[in-house]
């Protein structure tokens, strides 16, 4: 990021929306086509402008400017092609301008961005990628515009995994951040519950009940290859990497009474955790991993719990609600987001400090569960059930904005956003 200018400061108590514009997508291929490939080409250009002006607007930190001015003939005497003023007096201080071209299965997409105030360019990129992966290669750019704007990585080339039952199975799928691009990542024909991200963002773990009896598996999403990682006596449930990938922590009951071990994944050695008489689920690890949120009923009703590694100690951190359940940290460790259900059994989403004060709800309406962060900490993506339906919606931590993810058809349930994904 330029340091003689910050576009954006994250830091700053309130942030104002700087408005953007963005010129229509350029085809440059021949200027004659057949009526079919100007049609796909005229769809290419729809669906390239909505993925940059959607990944925009979901940062909730621009505004795109409608009806921008498109300017035609005269061409500016600019060398950048950009006539400055005509494009100021559309209210914008930034403009996107980008072009694109097809050959074959390849897809090459230019993207340039300017300055309107300083009236000069700020970033170029050219991507190439095969024809159908037109939004990925403008979330790309995305990314880049949103590192040059606020000096932070940008989000919109994560993933998130959840679990869906449109087959009348519950299998595992994987969509960009954005819900687009849905595919199956397990396909058994069982029930596959509590999929996770691994830190390299390559491999996931997930809870199956394909062989009969709740297992934990290890996908590798490159390869395809599919192990047991956990297939002990009684349940092998809520298994969660720690920081450095090394480390499995999930729930065990060959024991009878269901407690936390961690399993080492390369000596492929259990330690146990806790030793009490309740019920100790859904382990999360800090990003430190010197700590472990989890959820036990060993007084009562279910509560967030704090397990210190280093002194052995654990503290209870929640005291109100019937049942408190899924701790997720936040990437920077200063807050815990977990689900909570009142006396009249709906959930809401909660935030608070690993001491467990500074309580906040951050939903009212719904059925919400399974927080999970994004990976730069300003989001929340969450599960919300209604009566007929469970779909996946994304919250804004700081401007509380609630955006519902379509993920197509049949219940959506159990949402884990990826790690950045370099």
């Amino acid at each position: 990021l330029s340091a003689e200018k910050v576009y954006i400061d994250l830091n700053a108590p309130s942030v104002r929306k700087l408005p953007v514009a963005v010129d229509g997508f350029t085809d440059m291929g021949p200027k004659e086509k057949p009526g079919k490939e100007a049609a796909l080409s005229e769809a290419l250009r729809a669906e390239l402008r909505d993925a940059l002006t959607g990944d925009l607007v979901f940062s909730n930190l621009f505004t795109v400017v409608e009806n921008p001015p498109y300017p035609d003939a005269p061409a500016s005497k600019d060398p950048s092609g950009v006539d400055y003023p005509l494009w100021r007096s559309s209210g914008a201080d930034i403009l996107i301008r980008g072009s694109y071209r097809t050959q074959g299965e390849r897809l090459t997409v230019e993207v340039r961005m300017f300055d309107l105030v300083r009236e000069k360019e700020i970033l170029g990129r050219k991507y190439i990628g095969g024809a159908a992966s037109q939004r990925r290669l403008v979330h790309y750019f995305a990314d880049e515009i949103y590192r040059e704007l606020t000096g932070r990585k940008g989000i919109f080339t994560t993933k998130m995994l959840f679990v869906s039952d449109r087959t009348g199975n519950k299998e595992i799928y994987v969509c960009d951040y954005d819900g687009r691009n849905v595919r199956p990542v397990t396909r058994n024909g069982s029930i596959n519950l509590s999929p996770q991200w691994a830190p390299d963002g390559v491999r996931i773990i997930y809870t199956s009940y394909k062989k009969g009896t709740p297992a934990l598996y290890m996908l590798d999403l490159r390869t395809g290859k599919d192990e047991p990682v956990s297939v002990r006596k009684g349940i092998n449930i809520g298994g969660r990497f720690s920081p450095d990938g090394n480390t499995i922590a999930l729930t065990l009951s060959a024991d009878k009474s269901p407690e936390l071990f961690l399993l080492n994944l390369g000596k492929k050695e259990y330690r146990r955790l806790t030793y009490n008489y309740g019920i100790d689920v859904s382990p999360a690890w800090s990003p430190d991993g010197k700590r472990m949120a989890f959820v036990s009923d060993m007084n009562g009703n279910p509560h967030i719990f704090m397990l210190e590694f280093e002194a052995g100690k654990t503290k209870r951190l929640t005291y109100e609600g019937r049942y408190n359940s899924s701790p997720a940290w936040s990437p920077d460790g200063k807050k815990i987001a977990f689900s909570r259900a009142g006396d009249d059994g709906r959930f809401d989403i909660w935030v608070m400090d690993p001491d467990g004060g500074s309580l906040s709800r951050l939903t009212s309406e719904g059925n919400n569960r399974n927080p999970s962060w994004s990976p730069d900490g300003r989001h929340i993506v969450m599960s919300s059930s209604s009566r007929a339906s469970s779909s996946l919606y994304i919250l804004d931590t700081e401007g509380g904005v609630r955006q519902r993810l379509d993920t197509g058809p049949g219940n959506s349930k159990s949402p884990s956003w990826s790690p950045f994904l370099d």
